[in-house]
């Protein structure tokens, strides 16, 4: 694959004519990981693709392992960190393909999970985003995501979290894909836009998601396309304030453009007391940078409500194709509260 020659194919050679990828990778501090995910990239067996690397002002090294290593990628290496969500949209802007893979400088991927992803939406036009069967790096037998969903607590709902894979052979549609690795077409970004670039990491694949659904397309999981995902590989050592308070301000943020009327009464004044009362826990244990980050996210989306209020006016009244009646039959999950508190624990663990 030439540097220079765009969404040109890996041999030099495409015998049969195939839609085009960009493969966009965000990277900050990720060297090694960086590594073996362009390592397992380039070995795929698609063409043609493009692979886009954009490194967030690293300082370990990624540049130079980029430009020395991997020639055939193209680097856009930033002075400073832009987040998931900047780095992409600088990506996307530059990208040319039918076919657009948000992947994680975290994971590595199977030879062949983009020829099963392309075939995927190509056979179903209706299908805006595929998400692969993403396995945990560190123990391949289990699930890292096979989908997630919304839930009466305007928490998400992974299904399969750290589930031993057994079964999940059946595509079938999902609420939400995982920013890990996640395939879109991008006529359907035209239509829907692509991340909100208030977000800069966090919850905005499922923002983006929850648009598709409203644009009346369907986002479906596609187990046969497998890669492996170091959970929080990507983020780990990131400052936790900062991963608390872009986690919650987006959370709420998307919850207020996207919802119906009916159901952002209904499910707001619940997340907004769990909210309250995570702080005050956060709060008495000591851990107070937790409980700024929720606080300062709640405060954030009170004084950027007007901004708010007009995303949300385009997204009802352009964007929505679909009643929340009929989505939420999809798009909800009915889950006990014990689920989060195991879900929080284990992920303390990984």
């Amino acid at each position: 694959m030439d540097n220079n020659d765009v969404c040109s194919d890996n041999n030099g050679v495409n015998s049969i004519k195939k839609p085009c990828v960009s493969i966009l990778i965000v990277s900050y501090n990720t060297c090694n990981l960086l590594k073996n995910c362009l390592s397992s990239v380039l070995s795929i067996s698609y063409d043609p693709f493009e692979v886009i690397v954009v490194d967030n002002g690293s300082t370990d090294g990624s540049v130079e392992m980029v430009t020395e290593q991997f020639p055939q990628v193209r680097l856009m290496a930033l002075a400073e960190n832009t987040g998931f969500v900047g780095g992409n949209m600088l990506a996307y802007g530059e990208s040319q393909g039918e076919y657009v893979c948000f992947l994680n400088s975290d994971t590595t991927v199977s030879k062949d999970f983009l020829e099963e992803l392309v075939d995927f939406l190509e056979a179903n036009s209706g299908v805006a985003c595929a998400e692969p069967k993403i396995l945990w790096m560190r123990d391949t037998s289990r699930i890292d995501s096979i989908g997630d969903y919304l839930t009466w607590t305007g928490m998400l709902y992974h299904r399969g979290y750290l589930a031993l894979d057994d079964g999940w052979e059946t595509p079938f549609p999902i609420f939400s894909a995982k920013g890990a690795c996640m395939l879109f077409r991008r006529s359907a970004l035209d239509k829907i836009g692509v991340f909100d670039e208030r977000y800069f990491a966090y919850f905005e694949e499922t923002d983006l998601c929850w648009r598709a659904w409203l644009a009346g397309y369907t986002v479906y999981f596609v187990p046969r396309a497998t890669v492996t995902h170091l959970l929080a590989g990507s983020s780990r050592g990131a400052d936790s304030y900062l991963v608390n308070y872009h986690s919650f301000k987006n959370r709420i943020n998307s919850m207020i453009k996207n919802y119906g009327l009916f159901e952002l009464i209904k499910v707001m004044p619940v997340h907004v007391a769990i909210c309250v009362l995570l702080s005050v826990i956060y709060a008495i244990r000591g851990q107070s940078a937790k409980a700024k980050a929720i606080v300062h996210a709640m405060a954030w989306n009170v004084v950027g409500l007007r901004d708010t209020l007009r995303k949300r006016a385009y997204v009802q009244n352009t964007i929505r194709q679909i009643s929340d009646r009929d989505l939420m039959k999809i798009a909800r999950k009915k889950v006990p509260a014990t689920y989060f508190f195991g879900v929080y624990r284990d992920y303390e663990d990984v």
